[in-house]
Order: C-alpha cells, then structure tokens, then sequence
C-alpha cells in the first residue's frame, strides 16, 4: 500500500538567528525609547547607532570599540549584555573580523642597575681610551727631541704644551658625556604621567612607548584617569570630544576626528614638551 504524501511529517524551518543589532533595535523600541535617547546617552553619532543596529560592521571602529558600544547600549536599555556579546562575537568570526583583545599590562618598575649599565658602560669605555691616548701622547712628548740642537734635551715646550690643551678638551668631552648619560638616565628612570578626563562617555586605549596596552576601558562621564608609564602614549579614543588630555601641564589638542567620532593620538613626544 502506497503512502499519502499528505500523511509525512512535514520540515520545520530552522529558525533564523537573530543578529545583535536587531536585537538591540527591537529592545530600544520596546522601551521606547529614540534615536536620539540612545545616541545621547551613549555619546555616539546617529551614523554609528545606525551602523550598530544594522549590524554594518564596515562602519564601526574596532572590535574593542563594537564590544564597548554593545555593553554601554545594553546598560542603557537595562538588557543583560552577556550572551548578547556571545552573539557579537560569533556573528563578526562568521564575517571574518577577528581582533585578540591584548591582555593589559601594567608598567614595570624602571630596571635601574641595567639602565645604568647600559649607559655607562660605553661612557666608561671611551673615558679608558682617551685616557690611553692621553697617556700615549705624553710618552711620545717625552722623547721627542730637537734633531737641529747638540744638545740632546728633548722637546717639552710645544708638545707638552699640545698636551696640556688637550686635557681641557677632553675633560669638557667627558663632562658632556656625563651630561648626556645622566639625561638619558633620568628620563628613562622617570615615566611620565598623562591624566584624562572624560566628559561624555567613551571607550579609551592607552599604549606605552613599548606598545603595551595599560588601559582598555569604556569611561563613563565624570572619569579622571591617571596613567603613568614611557612616553609617548598612544591613546585611542571612541567618542573623542569627550576626552580631555592633558600631558606636561598643558591640555593636548584631540584632531583629526573621524566621522564617527573616534580618534587616535600620540601625547608625549618631544614637540609636545617644547610647545
């Protein structure tokens, strides 16, 4: 006896997964709450919200960034935000967009003896060599002698006097070798200090001299922060005009905005210490 087609069970659809942004958008209008409520109390362009909820990721910073906007966004509506950044990191490794988040290091204390060491020792080593020469020279003086005079005695006057202009030089050489060793000494010995203060919140990265990264946070408004470490800093910063830099006793100008608001900044270099 044949089947009815009719009587087979019939395929239920898989369901599609819903992508973080339309979560996000669905839940923004179920509190309803606007555009303008969210990019206000994120500190963001409506570009970018827009970007996010559709989930344009050509259109958004970093993933570090992404990652701040969604925790922010999801604190914003009251939304747990856990498995909703499970579902952003999937949805960006399905897109091929992958950033390892760099675990934050916090800076060393200075290696004092091998700073030393490593500055020294070449100023002690050309010390020993113009010493030798030094020593060298006064022996040739002693024995060079007239060859036009009976008298055999040799010839102090012009080459002890070569030597003895000789010493000054080289005693200034040595003072600005000092000099130079113990400026490089205390600049290295001595990290510098760069404070923030954010405004309006916003993710912000600093990097060391070294590149290692000693912040990585989203900042809520109202944050002064004080990081120390090798200069220059690079500082990135997700919404730009609500971070304030401030390095040597002067504020650091922010330029070169992006369209969405974000922006990078080197803060430390020697530029920003003779302006």
């Amino acid at each position: 006896m044949s089947k009815n087609p009719s009587e087979e069970p019939l395929q239920q659809p898989v369901p599609e997964k819903t992508s973080p942004g339309e979560i996000l958008r669905r839940t923004r209008r179920e509190r309803g709450l606007s555009i303008e409520d969210v990019t206000g109390g994120m500190g963001i362009t409506k570009a970018t919200l827009n970007a996010l909820e559709n989930d344009d990721f050509d259109r958004l910073p970093s993933p570090l960034f992404v990652k701040g906007y969604v925790k922010t966004y999801c604190a914003l509506l009251g939304l747990p935000d856990q498995d909703l950044l499970v579902n952003l990191e999937q949805s960006m490794s399905d897109l091929g967009i992958h950033q390892r988040e760099p675990a934050i290091k916090f800076p060393p204390a200075p290696n004092r003896i091998g700073r030393f060491l490593k500055n020294v020792l070449p100023m002690v080593a050309v010390t020993i060599l113009i010493v030798i020469a030094l020593l060298l020279v006064i022996q040739v003086a002693d024995r060079v002698k007239l060859p036009f005079f009976d008298s055999g005695k040799p010839l102090l006057g012009s080459a002890r006097s070569t030597v003895l202009s000789m010493k000054p030089a080289m005693a200034s050489m040595m003072d600005q070798e000092v000099k130079e060793s113990g400026d490089t000494l205390d600049k290295q010995d001595n990290p510098q200090t760069m404070t923030l203060n954010v405004t309006q919140q916003s993710w912000v990265e600093v990097f060391d001299a070294s590149g290692d990264l000693l912040l990585a946070d989203l900042q809520p408004p109202g944050t002064r922060l004080e990081v120390t470490g090798d200069a220059p800093f690079k500082v990135n910063l997700g919404y730009a005009q609500g971070v304030e830099i401030h390095y040597g006793g002067k504020v650091v100008p922010v330029s070169n905005i992006a369209a969405d608001n974000t922006a990078f900044v080197s803060v430390g270099l020697d530029s920003d210490l003779e302006n």
